[in-house]
C-alpha cells in the first residue's frame, strides 16, 4: 500500500523496510544515532528517526529539541528528497551541490557511509505517492 510522500507514514514504512532487512541488521549493527530529516517547501515537515544497532527503534515528527540534539540533521527541499527517493537524484551529488545539507559529525558519516547509503536505498523501496 502506498504511503504519502513527506509524511510520518513514509518514515514508518522506511523503518519497517529496514527492520525486516537482514543486510541492514549487519550493516547497521555498530551504529546508534539519531537523525532528523527536514523537508523544505513545497512539502514541509521534520521527522525524527532513532537507529540502534541495526534496528530503527523510534520514528516520530521531530520537535525543535530533536533538531537541536540529533546526531545528524539532513535538510533539503521536498523536491530534492522526492528526486532522491525516486532515484532521479544521486544523494551524494545532492550533498556536494548543497541541495541536501548535513549537520553532524562528518567523520562519523563518512566512516559509516555504506550503512547510511543503505538507509537511502531502503527509502527508495518504500511505495509512495
Amino acid at each position: 500500500m502506498a504511503v504519502k510522500f513527506g509524511t510520518l507514514d513514509f518514515y514508518k514504512a522506511m523503518a519497517d523496510e529496514l527492520n525486516n532487512d537482514p543486510e541492514w541488521a549487519e550493516k547497521g549493527k555498530n551504529l546508534s544515532y539519531t537523525m532528523v530529516y527536514n523537508y523544505l517547501a513545497p512539502v514541509e515537515g521534520s521527522f525524527f528517526v532513532e537507529f540502534d544497532h541495526g534496528k530503527v527503534v523510534e520514528v516520530r515528527d521531530a520537535s525543535t529539541a530533536d533538531s537541536e540534539g540529533a546526531n545528524f540533521v539532513i535538510t533539503g527541499s521536498s523536491d530534492v528528497w522526492r528526486g532522491v527517493f525516486e532515484k532521479k537524484i544521486n544523494p551524494t551529488v545532492a550533498l556536494t551541490r548543497g541541495q541536501l545539507r548535513v549537520r553532524g559529525k562528518m567523520a562519523q558519516l563518512l566512516k559509516n557511509m555504506a550503512a547510511f547509503q543503505h538507509v537511502i536505498v531502503a527509502m527508495t523501496r518504500v511505495d509512495f505517492e
